[in-house]
């Protein structure tokens, strides 16, 4: 018997080829993608620099905190490295494997951003500032500062905190213009950080705010080493740059994780959904919503409605409506828009509390 040249193994990968049809990028997301990770290029800009002024200075001082802040600067680097990494593989083709795409990249490198290099980071630190309190009380000879040496310690902390600001600075301007162009409402910067479907964003915003956090304990450290020449001081505001990394290190994998996971879009988000749906020509009824955030610019959308007539060609134009009016009212927005139609059934809809999102109030 001839071959026909094909195994069902492949066949069955050639028909999934053709079913698996990516969605085109729109060219509001194009555009913003071309600032993407501005606020990390800075950050890891800045940490570069910080980091070699600290190490440079625990070289010369051995101060406890500077050993701290340089592995904190360090995990810092590291950090912004594992985003950039993760943004660049975010962005790979879709295939049959993954046929939404490899947009949770971005939120898996920052929860090995959380959950590795800032735990890691905290712990060494913490461990060698308390082998330091226990040397320096267990020998009371080397508690006495070398103050011409941490005082050059304190000025590396107060030149590494205006750098780090500058960092700040530029995530929270990252922020305000990702605010101004999705049309959130202006927001602090720690109600952004709860509500942000960007993971890279969020990580920078916490290493930031953590730099500055444990610059400021080691600036209380050093400087209370040198006023009371007591070396005990200096080691505490270590210990103290330690806590805080493995503290935010958990608040970012909380955060991170529940992105990775799986969020749905925002309340606003929805709220602007359900009234494009029911603003088009030919629905009658949302029966039911669901939405997951892929990335930060890109969401699954699975919608279930009852059209205005149940015929076949009606119906599949009033998907195509109904998928322009969504794409419109947010083109921002990266869309996968899977609608079904159906007929309303009071007794298994789920009701309104299926679009609501209290942890969520962007």
């Amino acid at each position: 018997m001839a071959s026909t040249g094909a195994t069902p193994d492949a066949g069955e990968a050639q028909r999934a080829a053709v079913r698996t049809i990516p969605p085109k990028a729109n060219a509001d997301v194009r555009r913003e993608r071309k600032h993407e990770g501005a606020a990390v290029k800075a950050a890891l800009a800045a940490n570069i620099g910080v980091a070699l002024a600290k190490l440079a200075a625990f070289a010369f001082t051995r101060s406890s905190s500077m050993l701290s802040e340089s592995v904190h600067s360090i995990a810092d680097c590291s950090n912004e490295i594992v985003l950039l990494a993760g943004g660049r593989f975010s962005k790979h083709r879709y295939n049959t494997v993954h046929p939404f795409g490899w947009y949770r990249v971005k939120y898996l490198a920052s929860f090995v951003v959380a959950t590795l290099l800032f735990f890691v980071g905290g712990f060494f630190s913490s461990s060698e500032a308390i082998k330091k309190v226990i040397d320096v009380c267990a020998n009371p000879a080397a508690r006495a500062a070398n103050r011409g040496e941490l005082v050059v310690a304190l000025i590396v902390v107060i030149i590494s905190a205006c750098l780090e600001g500058y960092g700040l600075h530029q995530s929270i301007k990252e922020a305000n213009e990702r605010m101004e162009h999705t049309g959130m409402p202006h927001m602090g910067i720690y109600r952004f950080w709860r509500v942000t479907k960007s993971a890279d964003l969020a990580s920078v915003i916490m290493e930031d705010t953590l730099a500055l956090i444990g610059l400021a304990f080691a600036f209380l450290g050093i400087g209370a080493a040198i006023v009371c020449n007591d070396e005990l001081y200096d080691a505490l505001g270590g210990l103290g740059v330690g806590v805080v990394l493995i503290i935010g290190s958990l608040l970012l994998a909380y955060k991170v994780g529940s992105l990775l996971i799986g969020e749905s879009a925002s309340d606003l988000t929805q709220s602007r959904i359900i009234d494009a749906v029911e603003g088009t020509e030919g629905v009658e009824e949302l029966i039911n919503m669901q939405t997951v955030h892929m990335s930060e610019d890109n969401i699954l959308l699975c919608l279930k409605v009852q059209t205005s007539k149940l015929d076949r060609d009606y119906d599949v134009d009033t998907v195509n409506k109904i998928e322009d009016s969504v794409r419109s009212a947010m083109p921002w927005f990266n869309w996968e828009i899977y609608v079904e139609p159906d007929i309303y059934n009071p007794a298994k809809a789920h009701g309104p509390a299926q679009f609501e999102d209290p942890d969520d109030d962007e």
